[in-house]
């Protein structure tokens, strides 16, 4: 099974990070690779075509300065300082060079990004990396251009609650309820921990013969929920056993 990695131990959400070790930072992402944990990580398209590590569109909220990830080069963003710190905001090939194989990487392709353009990108750095690598995605369009374009990538669903997301309701329903798996036929899911256990989530799982991984685990309480519907946990803000 070539997403078999996904069983293999807890993910460190966005790295392992905390006081003075930035999110999405390439100390972040060595401190989880130094540790063994499999590595998720945040991708956005710059406006030159670089894939971005970054969580948020702007980059506000990390560096203070206001600016949408897809209006600025990758060299400018670079030079940004993340969270006070000295790290700098780093693309997905420097990642894929510090890691260099030690773990697994989750690429999570955020929503909002032009789907062709960030889905070539990330599949041209995937295909000259030599680790494992998944992507996933809420957006299920990134799955299926996937799917169509590069199937030897495995990709995953992004779901949960969507509550707090800002969408109509029938959109919100679709992508509760995954139901354009019919045409993704994603590798694995990830499921909003606090949504879980979830009859739809076991339903697919039954039909697509796929792993799950439940985000974000941040208590024990939350890691004894991933651990009885056999998720593995996607953590922050502690060390899972």
């Amino acid at each position: 099974m070539r997403e078999r990695w996904v069983f293999s131990g807890p993910v460190a959400h966005r790295g392992l990070h905390g006081t003075g070790v930035p999110e999405n930072s390439l100390g972040a992402f060595e401190a989880a690779a130094a540790a063994g944990y499999a590595i998720e990580l945040d991708v956005h398209l710059s406006a030159d075509g670089q894939v971005v590590v970054m969580h948020d569109p702007s980059a506000l909220r990390m560096t203070g300065r206001d600016v949408l990830i897809s209006t600025v080069a990758a060299a400018e963003l670079g030079g940004l300082r993340l969270d006070g710190t000295e790290e700098g905001v780093p693309v997905l090939r420097e990642v894929f060079d510090l890691v260099a194989g030690r773990v697994p990487v989750l690429v999570e392709v955020k929503a909002g990004n032009p789907v062709e353009r960030i889905g070539a990108a990330v599949v041209a750095e995937i295909r000259r990396y030599r680790g494992e690598v998944a992507v996933q995605s809420f957006d299920p369009r990134i799955v299926l251009w996937l799917r169509r374009h590069a199937p030897e990538v495995v990709r995953g669903q992004l779901s949960g609650s969507m509550r707090g997301e800002g969408l109509p309701l029938t959109h919100r329903l679709l992508l509760r309820s995954m139901l354009l798996n019919v045409l993704t036929r994603p590798d694995f899911l990830a499921y909003e921990v606090t949504a879980l256990p979830n009859v739809l989530v076991s339903l697919w799982r039954w039909l697509l013969r796929a792993p799950l991984l439940a985000w974000t685990v941040r208590t024990p309480d939350q890691l004894e929920v991933a651990r009885r519907t056999r998720a593995t946990p996607i953590f922050e803000g502690f060390r899972p056993g």
